[in-house]
This record gives structure tokens, C-alpha cells and sequence, in this order.
């Protein structure tokens, strides 16, 4: 059996790395963050995250993916610092096309697009009592400016918003006294939709900025697939979504002042697209 190293820096969230297990299973896969101790030259295939990879060996075969761009200060900077100077890959992947644009690596290496795909447990439809009016899933980082949904629930009466995932010291600090606001911290993949259902709407909050306005929402299409009721801000991503899946979401502007549900309305969606079979896009390119 052919063994790939998956390799990345532990920051990030990557549950595509349970699927890739999951799924490719005539592959043995290590997860470079759960082995205490290895060599590169043990493995047939690198599949690695970017980040950066400055190391030009052309002993073992290596996959790039980029499953998103570069963020914070100088991102754009970063990104073209990667796109000069990472090393030629045996094939490379992108989250979508939008991202690959952004890079435009100006050589031959094969490449293909592997958008998100969702665990089937997030599909299962089960009667669930509704304890909670919102739920967010995700990232609560500073570059995102996650505090403008704190701060609006905190001074208005919505109901109480369940928070799911780990926010920053300084906002769980400042946020955390207020009844309507539950943080949950973060929990087992697996235990997400059973929380999750708990709550009448999901917020998808997403600046209409880049490059989080070009990326896949993992936690739209988790929300879709558990059939909860989206509320989103409106970007370019979440609009083509819309526009091609035949959906329409209720929409606010960032700073919520055009925030309210009672007039919402969802259009008939089709989950099977969705589903984590389609892991790999069949959209190759040579």
C-alpha cells in the first residue's frame, strides 16, 4: 500500500484531511501532526498544505494544495511571493477557479479543483428541539472583524446566538458575560450537527473582503447540508453559489444595520451535490 504524508502546520482547520482517509482508502495516509516521529524518504508521496515549500527534491512526488489564499498583512505579497518561488509540484490543487486565477502559475504542472465537500453526518435529519435562535460555526479571528456580530447581539435583542469554535482571548474576554452570547468552544467534528440543529438560523458572517469573498464558505455548505435556515452577508462568493444552485439566502449588510429575519425565504435546494463523495472535483486539467 502506497503511504502519503499529509503535511501541514497545525494552524489551520482541515477536515478534508478526515476525508481524504475516508475516502481514498487503497492509500495509507499520516497525518504529519499525529506521527511523533518521521522521515520524508519513509513515504511514496508528500501531499502537502500551502504555505510555502522552498524545497527543490525531485526524489518524492508532491502534491500542492491550496485550499486558500494568503491572509492578514501583505497577503497579496504572500501569495506572490509563493507563486515565484515554491517549488514545481508533481500536480497541484485548488479550492476552485477563483483561486487558481489568483495564483497563476505560469509553468505545466497538472492541476485540478477540489472544492469542499461534507460529511454525510451533517445530512442526517433528525427531530431536534430548538434551544438557541442563531449558531455560528468557524473562525472568530480579528481579520475576519467577527466582533461586529458580537457586539450587534450583545446590544439587541435577536435571541441567543450559539458559538461553536474557539474565539479570541480578548473577545471571549469582553463578550463572554452577556446571557444571549454561548460560547461553545470548540468540539469534536463529529458532535457539530447535533449542536448545531439546536438553533433556528445559521449566520454566515464573511467580509466582502479578499480573499475571504472569492473562498468557499465550508460552514454555508455545512448549514445547507443540516437544513438550517441562512443568514448571510452578501459577497461574491455566496452569490454565485446562490445563482447556481438556485437559492436565495436572506442577506445583511456587515455592520447590521439592515439586520431582520422575519422576512426571510429559502428557494427548494438540492443537498446531493454537496455530499463528501464528490470529494474530488472531476474538473482536471493538464
Amino acid at each position: 500500500m502506497k503511504k502519503i504524508l499529509l503535511l501541514h502546520s497545525g494552524r489551520a482547520h482541515l477536515p478534508e484531511l478526515l476525508m481524504y482517509k475516508k475516502f481514498l482508502k487503497e492509500y495509507s495516509f499520516v497525518d504529519c501532526q499525529e506521527a511523533k516521529g518521521y522521515s520524508i524518504e519513509d513515504f511514496d508521496l508528500i501531499w502537502r498544505f500551502m504555505g510555502t515549500d522552498f524545497q527543490f527534491s525531485k526524489k518524492i512526488p508532491c502534491v500542492h494544495e491550496y485550499a486558500s489564499l494568503s491572509v492578514g498583512r501583505a497577503a497579496k505579497l504572500k501569495d506572490l511571493i509563493k507563486r515565484s518561488f515554491n517549488a514545481r509540484p508533481s500536480l497541484r490543487i485548488f479550492l476552485n477557479q477563483a483561486i487558481q486565477k489568483r495564483y497563476s502559475f505560469g509553468d505545466q504542472v497538472p492541476y485540478l479543483y477540489r472544492d469542499m465537500g461534507i460529511d454525510e453526518h451533517f445530512f442526517r435529519m433528525e427531530a431536534t428541539r430548538k434551544e438557541y435562535d442563531f449558531v455560528y460555526v468557524g473562525n472568530m479571528g480579528a481579520d475576519r472583524k467577527f466582533y461586529k456580530a458580537l457586539d450587534f447581539f450583545s446590544r439587541h435583542s435577536m435571541g441567543r446566538l450559539l458559538l461553536i469554535g474557539t474565539p479570541e482571548d480578548s473577545l471571549y474576554t469582553e463578550y463572554k458575560k452577556f446571557d444571549n452570547l454561548v460560547f461553545a468552544g470548540k468540539i469534536p467534528y463529529q458532535e457539530v450537527p447535533a449542536l448545531a440543529r439546536q438553533a433556528e438560523y445559521a449566520l454566515n458572517y464573511i467580509p466582502d473582503r479578499y480573499p475571504y469573498n472569492i473562498q468557499t464558505s465550508t460552514k454555508l455548505l455545512e448549514y445547507v447540508a443540516m437544513g438550517l435556515k441562512v443568514v448571510t452577508t452578501s459577497y461574491f462568493w455566496v452569490n454565485d453559489f446562490e445563482k447556481s444552485r438556485n437559492m436565495a439566502f436572506y442577506k445583511f449588510s456587515e455592520d447590521f444595520h439592515d439586520f431582520e429575519v422575519r422576512g426571510y425565504h429559502e428557494k427548494s435546494i438540492d443537498h446531493r451535490h454537496h455530499r463528501a463523495g464528490r470529494l474530488l472535483s472531476d474538473r482536471a486539467s493538464a
